[in-house]
C-alpha cells in the first residue's frame, strides 16, 4: 500500500510539473517599451557616436537585436506618440493637434487628446488578461472640460497603474539651472501620479529615480501575470537636467549625463527583468518618439550622418535608433537593415499575446516578428509614409525615398525676450 501510495503521489507529481511547465510555455510574453524622447539616430556608442560612453542601452544592442532602418510614425512628440500607441498614422486619429499648441504638439491648455475610440495596445492587451502600467512622458492630452477633469490621461486609455507621470513634458520653460530661464514657468512644468498633480515645478533631481521606482515596483507586483509596461522617459528633450551622481560625469558634456541617466534607468528595468528571471518570458524594446534637436547644438541629439533632426521627415527627424531584446528569442548581436516602424510594435505585440487587432480601421503597424526571430526574413513593408499634420511629406519604397515637401521646426524662438519672461 505504502509503494502504491508512493507510485501515486509520485505520478502525481511528475503530472504537477507537466501542467506548470505547459502553463509556463503558453503564457504570452510580457511587454516592455522604453521610448525616449529626442534622442537621435547617432546617440548611442553602438550607433557610431565617438564620445558617448557605453552603457547599458549598448548591452542591450548587444544582446538583442539593433534596427538601421527603424522609423518614427511622425517627426514630434504628439504625433509619434499616438502612432506608437495605436499603430496608426497619426493623420487617421487626428493626432494632429492645432490651437493654443501653435501646431503640431498638444499644449498644457488644450482640450484635445487622443480619441477615446481609438484602441490603445493597453487597451488591446488587456484584452487578454495583461497588466497594465505606464510612466513617464504622456503628451497626448490632460483635461478636456474642466481644468481638473483628467479626461485625456493615461488612466482613461488602458493604463491600470499610473505612477509618476509628465502629462505634458519637460518643456525648455522647465529649466531650473538658471542658465535659459530666469525661473521654470509653473505653467508648463508639473508632474502628476495618476490623475493627481503633486508637484510644480518639476524637481529635476528626483524625476528618473521616481520614474525607475514606480516601473520596478509595478513589475514586482505583476511578476506572476504578464504585463505591459511603458516607460516613456523625459530624456533627453530640453531642458537638459541630471540627479547629481551623473552631473558632470560625460566627456560628451550636459547632453551626455542626460544620455547616461537614460541609460541608467533602463538597466535597472532590465536588471529587475533579471533579477526576476523574467528575461526570457519578455520583450523589451528600446526606440525614440523622433530625431534630436539639433539646433540645441550641445544640448541637442546626434543624427549622425543623417540630414535633419526633430519636425522634419529627412531621415535625421524620422530614422530612429531601435532594439528588440528577448533572451533565449532573439538572436544576440544581430543587425538588421530591414525596414521596420514604430507603429509596428501595436501588431507585434497584439500578434504575441493572441489578441484580436480592432475591426473597421485600417492599422498601419506591422508584425514584425519574423524579423525578430528570423535572420532571413525580409521587412512586411512595401512602403511607409511620412506626414507633417495633414501634408504627405516623403515616402519611402525599398530602397528609395521621395520627397514632395520639407519644412523647418516651426517653434516659438524662446531666445527673444518676451518667450524668456
Amino acid at each position: 500500500v505504502n509503494r502504491m501510495n508512493l507510485s501515486t503521489m509520485t505520478f502525481l507529481f511528475v503530472l504537477l510539473l507537466a501542467l506548470v511547465a505547459e502553463s509556463l510555455a503558453d503564457r504570452p510574453p510580457n511587454i516592455v517599451i522604453l521610448f525616449a524622447d529626442d534622442v537621435g539616430y547617432g546617440d548611442l556608442a553602438t550607433y557610431g557616436h565617438p564620445t558617448q560612453e557605453w552603457n547599458a542601452l549598448d548591452d542591450l544592442a548587444n544582446e538583442g537585436l539593433r534596427f538601421t532602418q527603424w522609423y518614427s510614425g511622425e517627426s514630434l512628440c504628439t504625433p509619434s506618440r499616438a502612432a506608437l500607441l495605436t499603430g496608426r498614422l497619426p493623420v487617421r486619429s487626428g493626432m494632429i493637434p492645432s490651437g493654443q499648441s501653435e501646431g503640431r504638439v498638444l499644449a498644457p491648455l488644450d482640450t484635445n487628446g487622443l480619441p477615446k475610440e481609438e484602441v490603445t495596445l493597453a487597451e488591446l492587451l488587456k484584452t487578454k488578461g495583461y497588466a497594465t502600467g505606464h510612466v513617464g512622458k504622456w503628451h497626448l492630452g490632460i483635461n478636456e472640460k474642466t481644468s481638473t477633469d483628467g479626461a485625456h490621461l493615461p488612466a482613461h486609455h488602458g493604463f491600470d497603474f499610473v505612477g509618476t507621470s509628465l502629462p505634458f513634458t519637460n518643456h525648455w520653460s522647465c529649466d531650473d539651472t538658471g542658465i535659459h530661464m530666469p525661473k521654470p514657468d509653473n505653467a508648463q512644468c508639473f508632474v502628476y501620479h495618476n490623475t493627481t498633480i503633486y508637484q510644480q515645478p518639476i524637481n529635476h533631481t528626483e524625476l528618473t529615480p521616481n520614474l525607475v521606482r514606480d516601473a520596478v515596483d509595478f513589475i514586482h507586483q505583476h511578476a506572476a501575470d504578464p504585463f505591459f509596461l511603458y516607460f516613456a522617459f523625459a530624456h533627453c528633450h530640453v531642458s537638459m537636467f541630471t540627479s547629481p551622481q551623473f552631473a558632470n560625469q560625460s566627456s560628451r558634456g550636459v547632453y551626455g549625463d542626460n544620455f547616461a541617466e537614460m541609460a541608467w534607468a533602463a538597466g535597472e528595468i532590465v536588471d529587475t527583468l533579471k533579477s526576476l528571471e523574467l528575461a526570457n518570458d519578455t520583450l523589451v524594446f528600446f526606440t525614440s518618439d523622433n530625431g534630436p534637436h539639433i539646433e540645441l547644438c550641445l544640448e541637442g541629439g546626434s543624427a549622425s550622418l543623417l540630414r535633419g533632426g526633430k519636425s522634419m521627415t529627412y531621415e535625421g527627424g524620422i530614422r530612429m535608433p531601435a532594439i528588440a531584446w528577448w533572451p533565449g528569442k532573439v538572436q544576440p548581436g544581430r543587425v538588421t537593415s530591414q525596414l521596420a516602424s514604430t507603429m509596428d510594435i501595436y501588431v507585434t505585440a497584439a500578434k504575441l499575446a493572441g489578441a484580436d487587432l480592432p475591426k473597421n480601421v485600417t492599422i498601419d503597424g506591422r508584425d514584425i516578428s519574423r524579423l525578430l526571430f528570423d535572420p532571413d526574413a525580409t521587412t512586411p513593408h512595401d512602403v511607409l509614409f511620412h506626414y507633417c499634420s495633414s501634408r504627405l511629406m516623403a515616402v519611402r519604397h525599398g530602397p528609395y525615398k521621395a520627397h514632395y515637401f520639407t519644412q523647418m521646426l516651426p517653434f516659438a524662438n524662446y531666445t527673444r525676450s518676451e518667450e524668456r519672461v
